[in-house]
């Protein structure tokens, strides 16, 4: 998926109507500089300079101390606005001091609602975790069905990213009702029923998505996985171009693209995409797996044989796909009269995965060895 910053894509959803609530009748003792600071804060705030906001409020709690520092709905507005600028550990401190110091429904929800989506965009070990708990108490104080589709859908990220498909698409169908216009949320649950198995709801919630924004990167790359899985090349070539185009940098797209071309028989093509890829990830062991398929699949023996032994430096040892290279390097081996490095790479396979057709193979290239050496 395009490397899009997630807090991008979240804190859009803190469309907050501050309450303005006073921090005490100490508030008309303090500085002037004070009250000037908070306001202009505030004007920030309403007119989306976060920056801005950040400063004034911050230069309001510098000049009123600790009557202000227990004003809650100056804490929140600064947290947000700090949330807002990714200054998610800062964000988070204002957000959690709010916390203990509002006392109206509003602010308990905008105060929980904004916690949940800092720790979604920040995204560290247990942030998740955290986010829905935070979410969770939001929702005790959410009114009204819009609120409610913001908290569905926050808690539905945190389970998207925590990769546990099945709850993010409750919670993100559950949004999903009353946020029908939601290309983002849209995309997350295609990507979620794509991960979960289910290509028919992937597909319908992918073409929801490029109705509503038909330049949505992750929706178009995604459609190409779909096709890529279900082994319709053609279709998944001009997704994965597509998409190629709208991020040239993506090594992950190309990757994909290149396995398409591959499965198109279009093995130049896939040979083009695929260089690029391992020059850009070196360590990138299924790329090039993938490229020493497209320079045999195009009978260039010498560049799959050295493709293949790249790609076994980084397959994880005991897995499917190092069986399959395995397999494919003693084949090569084979085709070019090496048949002891075949043997050994047909029994290495083997010792992963003792398919048919590598019993087979192992059965055959000891008959070769065995008229070699007879010299029959």
């Amino acid at each position: 998926m395009m490397k899009t910053s997630k807090i991008a894509r979240i804190l859009p959803l803190l469309i907050i109507v501050a309450a303005l609530v006073w921090p005490s009748a100490a508030f008309a003792q303090d500085a002037e500089a004070a009250d000037k600071a908070w306001r202009a804060g505030f004007k920030a705030f309403q007119d989306g300079n976060p920056r801005q906001c950040i400063t004034q409020m911050r230069a309001a709690l510098k000049a009123a101390g600790e009557v202000y520092e227990r004003w809650g709905w100056l804490r929140k507005t600064l947290g947000i606005c700090l949330a807002q600028r990714r200054q998610h550990d800062e964000a988070i401190s204002e957000l959690q001091a709010a916390k203990e110091l509002v006392s109206e429904d509003q602010d308990r929800f905008e105060v929980n609602h904004g916690l949940a989506q800092v720790y979604v965009a920040r995204g560290n070990a247990g942030d998740y975790d955290r986010a829905i708990a935070s979410e969770n108490e939001a929702a005790k104080y959410a009114s009204g069905s819009r609120r409610k589709a913001l908290v569905a859908k926050t808690i539905g990220q945190a389970y998207y990213f925590k990769e546990n498909w099945r709850n993010a698409i409750e919670h993100l169908e559950q949004s999903a009702r009353s946020r029908s216009t939601d290309a983002d949320l849209a995309q997350k649950l295609g990507r979620a029923y794509l991960e979960s198995g289910n290509t028919g709801k992937a597909m319908e919630w992918f073409q929801k998505t490029l109705s509503l924004d038909r330049n949505n990167t992750a929706a178009i790359t995604n459609m190409g996985r779909l096709y890529l899985n279900e082994g319709k090349w053609t279709e998944a070539v001009r997704y994965l171009q597509q998409a190629v185009r709208a991020d040239a940098q993506s090594m992950q797209v190309r990757n994909l693209l290149g396995r398409a071309y591959l499965g198109d028989r279009r093995y130049n093509d896939a040979i083009t995409q695929l260089v690029q890829v391992v020059q850009s990830r070196s360590s990138d062991g299924g790329a090039h797996y993938n490229l020493g398929q497209a320079y045999q699949a195009s009978g260039n023996d010498a560049n799959a044989i050295e493709s293949y032994t790249d790609a076994l430096a980084y397959l994880v040892a005991g897995s499917t796909t190092r069986a399959d290279c395995l397999y494919d390097i003693g084949f090569v081996y084979e085709k070019v009269g090496r048949y002891d490095d075949a043997l050994q790479a047909l029994e290495d396979s083997a010792a992963i995965d003792a398919s048919t057709k590598t019993t087979e193979a192992i059965a055959r290239v000891k008959v070769r060895i065995s008229r070699q050496k007879s010299g029959s």
